[in-house]
């Protein structure tokens, strides 16, 4: 009778407040939370809270870049269909909620913090890009660009490059068209830009064309690095002569100034035949090229150098401040026009380089920095055969990653501002009065 009276029931939670404490945790930890309870998955699943997450800009940026495996499942009759995993999270690898069905013949171009972009690398340069969430599953086209400039025939590639800047909060389209023989049409690079964000897509794509010693190299995958992208040339500049050592486009995405810079290996430590062995990733906030140096004509004596970015110069010098942190020794053949990709996995500090069906991991812990590249290296750490892939899939790992709950459909205007459906209308209408 003179007991205590028992506490009062705690209020129920209500989707004010699971959003407004939804909104301060970083993008790994809300995927989590959808598996709390059904109230927590819908306050998830609501496009007004992604919106307002994906607006803060910390949770991306704040968040080391993972490595993400893409595959592709290429089935006769069935449209192609795209799986991803993360491979560089601090546990297990782990796979993504959901599987994408891409355009046929897409292939992923590049990664923008949680976004995705696939194109068509050959041909058809009108082509629409497509860009996916791989942890929302949604996915939108792009608008068709227009065609490019200077180009009548021959073969001519097309590389497309979401990015985005931090400092104007905008996320740009980029279609760079060029020919790998500068006898065909010189030197001349087409450039294409679209503003994606705002309700008419940034009014449009604009146009202009500017001169590059050489080609760019169209099996690099454009990387972002703090507002910049970053695009590899060739190095070759004709039959018979010598290398060009300037290698390096680096584009600003807010201004959308173009720069060319110096790789940091001498441009004869290649074949004049050969295109460079060059392949990026992030290392600590910064750009790091993974550079497979061979021995003259040889493809079994190989060192794979990283090179970390450590300040950009002034545009008009073509000098960067480069810094060798690492390399080792690595055995057996390189297969050229076999996928490679490299990454960093900070949670175990370890290089990660894939060349083709082998995988190199290098530790960095405790490592310290390579004197110069003339110094003697080690053997890399481990070499992991990977297993056969079916013939039907194609695979590969890119780095950058960050997850993010950004729709792509608040970057892509809608279909029938782009895709000609208001002249189809019209052309229709009109057929259908002339049958009358």
């Amino acid at each position: 009778m003179g007991g205590p009276h028992p506490a009062p029931a705690p209020p129920p939670e209500s989707a004010e407040m699971v959003l407004e404490i939804l909104l301060k945790l970083p993008t790994r930890d809300v995927i989590r939370c959808c598996c709390v309870c059904r109230l927590w998955r819908s306050v998830v699943a609501n496009p007004t809270f992604r919106d307002l997450h994906a607006a803060e800009a910390n949770h991306v940026s704040a968040a080391p870049p993972e490595a993400l495996l893409v595959t592709v499942t290429l089935e006769p009759g069935r449209p192609d269909e795209a799986s991803f995993f993360r491979v560089s999270f601090p546990s297990k690898p782990a796979a993504m909620p959901h599987r994408v069905t891409i355009p046929s013949g897409y292939s992923l171009s590049n990664v923008c913090n949680g976004l995705l972009c696939f194109a068509l690398v050959r041909d058809s340069p009108e082509a629409p890009a497509f860009i996916c969430n791989p942890i929302t599953g949604e996915t939108a086209m792009v608008p068709k660009a227009p065609p490019p400039m200077g180009f009548t025939g021959g073969t001519i590639y097309h590389i497309f490059a979401l990015g985005f800047s931090p400092s104007t909060k905008e996320h740009k389209l980029f279609r760079f068209t060029f020919s790998p023989f500068s006898s065909i049409h010189g030197k001349t690079i087409d450039l294409c830009v679209c503003t994606l964000d705002g309700a008419a897509g940034g009014g449009g794509w604009r146009q202009c064309s500017f001169r590059s010693q050489c080609p760019l190299l169209h099996t690099f995958t454009p990387l972002l690095v703090q507002g910049k992208l970053y695009l590899v040339t060739t190095g070759k500049t004709g039959p018979g002569e010598l290398r060009n050592p300037d290698g390096l486009l680096e584009v600003d995405v807010a201004t959308e100034a173009c720069h060319t810079h110096r790789l940091p290996f001498e441009a004869d430590q290649y074949h004049s035949a050969w295109d460079p062995l060059v392949n990026a990733s992030e290392m600590g906030g910064r750009l790091c090229l993974a550079v497979d140096i061979l021995s003259g004509t040889e493809t079994t004596a190989r060192k794979i150098q990283f090179w970390v970015l450590m300040s950009s110069s002034p545009p008009n010098h073509h000098d960067l401040h480069w810094d060798l942190r690492y390399s080792f020794h690595v055995d057996g053949n390189y297969y050229f026009f076999q996928p490679r990709s490299v990454w960093f996995d900070d949670a175990e500090m370890t290089l990660c380089y894939r060349d083709y069906n082998v995988l190199f991991k290098h530790g960095t812990r405790g490592r310290s920095p390579e004197p110069s590249p003339d110094a003697d290296c080690p053997q890399c750490d481990r070499q992991i055969k990977l297993p056969q892939m079916p013939s039907n899939c194609e695979w590969n790992i890119f780095g950058g990653y960050r997850p993010s709950l950004l729709s792509p459909l608040t970057l892509a205007p809608p279909s029938s501002c782009w895709d000609g459906e208001e002249e189809r209308h019209k052309c229709e209408h009109a057929l259908l009065l002339t049958l009358e």
